[in-house]
């Protein structure tokens, strides 16, 4: 930001201090600050992007012990600097239950005890009161880190921003209400490795010289394309439309690139570069049919799509619309039992038409209803997990009125039994996984979204799986619960069961403008804790929860010739809510795999789509 604005900020005359907290003795520790920290001092220090001086005009402060120590070096920053000051902080960030503003942790500091914490009004007063640079820019990569804005708060608490001083600009990794996001394995805090993606590889076809905002609108782009957490910001004076550093994509390749800068190769709903230029070009790309893409082929190294089929889209049967298929269950040859998830409760004999779904087409349909012959659960029912046994189906139903999970005859669709729904799951109306082991000995019940007592954790939501004890047709009771953490973004929507303990389990999400996420793991129960004791997951050891084995992202899939209603990665995807592991494949290139169904559900909207797919997998 030098004297024209036709340059990124005179180096010489700026300054910069990232400050991150990693280790806790009372929180959990984020590892993965540390590497923020190095990666945006070895960005920030390089000639190619920015070019300050290490050490001298760009510090790293990990883990200050008092506020003095996290203070000062900003204080000394804040003088140094003429043109520009940059502040970084990420760590944990708590909120001061009286007053509702923010508070930025130190190593020992208490999830309960904002008195154990650094105001953020004492950073942002260090700045004010001390610099003598132009411009200013704060970014704070922290839980609850919109609360910087003063959102919510009076007027008069909003002047304690750092936005009320001129030329500044602020830039967080959260809203006032929303945590932010460390990922367990990742490199990177969520937010921090979007931003050190801008500013080390750049942006394509983007301009010279990256704006504030430029590398904004990038961070946010593959945030929001990853379901994460969205970032805020707050401009003053314009601050965000100055040059700030320079794009990568613009400029040849060195020899070799430094040790310092990473490069991470993204895959699946991830948009390369975190760039809405680069969604653009995905779109393009996978939207087109080129000459040489197939309606069918390989996924991953453990799934091939064998076909689709958008035969019941937009259909009616016997003068209903068919919409809101939520569940499926194979039964003999080629043919499944699906379940709507409204009212009247529908239950359709259909006949998939083989593997490639060639014939798809409904062949009857059942009307569930109560002993007494009523439609069951009236107007409130809401289907969404379904088990066939002998001569009954179960059907669990997630109604406004109250969950469910009842026994229906298949010869005229009455009901028999009721099984009992765990105490903890009643006020929850999200029941949306059903499956029965192979030998019928054992049957789960699984939540989509959290209990309220159990939350979210670095937006992964941490579920129930209620198990069942019994025999195929006869009593189940209860017995126990498992966790399952979803992935970032993701709900539990489905569970197959391989086995007393072993599942396939099939993860769902949609971003406005981007598209569903559809993915389907491998996942194990076998040695976990019971956790229908514990009254939150989140006061549970991570070792609850399952370990995950990707099997297939459904986005990976080649999808030449089929048509999205609405924005999609790749226009085969859609919100798939159902899921069933179907035959052993016994000839022919993919025999020893299994078939596994896959149903999305319309909601009865004009801009989703009633499909099915059927996959070849290959089971751990």
């Amino acid at each position: 930001m030098s004297g024209e604005g036709k340059g990124p900020p005179d180096p010489a005359q700026s300054a910069c201090v990232l400050i991150g907290v990693r280790r806790y003795s009372r929180l959990e520790p984020l590892p993965a600050v540390a590497n923020n920290c190095r990666a945006l001092h070895s960005a920030f220090t390089d000639p190619r992007v920015w070019g300050l001086a290490e050490d001298e005009r760009c510090r790293t402060v990990l883990d200050p012990r008092s506020p003095d120590e996290l203070i000062e070096p900003v204080i000394r920053a804040a003088k140094l600097a003429r043109d520009t000051l940059v502040v970084y902080y990420a760590g944990h960030g708590v909120i001061d239950p009286h007053d509702l503003t923010l508070h930025l942790t130190l190593p020992d500091s208490r999830p309960d005890g904002p008195h154990t914490a650094v105001p953020y009004e004492w950073l942002r007063r260090a700045i004010i009161e001390h610099s003598r640079a132009r411009h200013r820019i704060v970014v704070l990569d922290c839980c609850f880190s919109g609360r910087a804005f003063g959102t919510g708060m009076s007027d008069a608490a909003s002047l304690r921003t750092v936005a009320s001083v001129e030329d500044t600009y602020l830039l967080t990794s959260a809203a006032e209400n929303v945590r932010a996001l460390s990922v367990p394995g990742e490199r990177f805090t969520a937010f921090t490795g979007e931003l050190v993606d801008v500013l080390t590889n750049g942006v394509p076809d983007g301009p010279e010289l990256l704006s504030l905002d430029d590398v904004y609108r990038q961070v946010h782009d593959a945030l929001l394309a990853k379901g994460r957490p969205e970032p805020q910001r707050q401009d003053r004076n314009q601050a965000g439309a100055r040059p700030f550093v320079r794009n990568q994509a613009r400029l040849p390749a060195p020899p070799q690139p430094p040790p310092s800068f990473w490069r991470r190769r993204r895959t699946g709903l991830v948009v390369a570069a975190g760039t809405a230029l680069v969604l653009a070009s995905a779109l393009a790309l996978r939207w087109g049919a080129g000459p040489d893409q197939q309606r069918a082929g390989a996924c991953s190294p453990a799934a091939t799509l064998l076909g689709y089929s958008d035969a019941l889209d937009t259909t009616e049967h016997r003068g209903r619309d068919v919409e809101g298929l939520s569940a499926l269950a194979p039964t003999e040859g080629d043919r499944a039992l699906v379940l709507g998830d409204n009212t009247p409760a529908l239950l359709y004999e259909v006949a998939l038409g083989g593997p490639e779904l060639e014939g798809l087409e409904i062949e009857n349909v059942t009307t569930l209803v109560d002993e007494d012959g009523a439609p069951h659960q009236g107007e409130e029912f809401d289907g969404e997990g379904l088990v066939v046994e002998d001569e009954t189906v179960l059907v669990a139903s997630e109604s406004d009125a109250g969950p469910s999970l009842t026994r229906f005859r298949l010869a005229d669709g009455r009901a028999v039994a009721s099984l009992p729904v765990p105490d903890n799951f009643r006020p929850n109306v999200n029941m949306e996984s059903l499956t029965v082991t192979p030998d019928g000995g054992s049957l789960y019940l699984g939540l989509e979204t959290p209990l309220p007592v159990d939350d979210t954790y670095r937006g992964q939501n941490m579920l129930r799986v209620q198990r069942y004890t019994g025999s195929r047709g006869g009593d189940y009771q209860l017995a126990g619960q498992f966790g399952y953490q979803s992935d970032s973004g993701l709900s539990l929507v489905e569970l197959a069961a391989l086995g007393d303990e072993e599942f396939l389990a099939l993860e769902r999400g949609f971003v406005a403008g981007v598209g569903n996420t559809v993915r389907v793991y491998h996942v194990s129960f076998a040695g976990l804790t019971d956790v229908s004791g514990i009254e939150s997951l989140g006061d549970a050891p991570s070792d609850v929860f399952p370990v995950k084995t990707l099997l297939v992202d459904l986005g990976d899939c080649p999808a030449a010739d089929a048509v999205a209603k609405q924005e999609q990665i790749n226009p085969l995807l859609d919100n798939v809510e159902s899921m069933a592991l179907g035959r052993e494949v016994v000839e022919g290139e993919h025999a020893g795999r299994h078939l596994l169904h896959l149903v999305s559900d319309n909601n009865g909207s004009p801009r989703q789509t009633t499909r099915f797919y059927t996959l070849a997998v290959r089971l751990p």
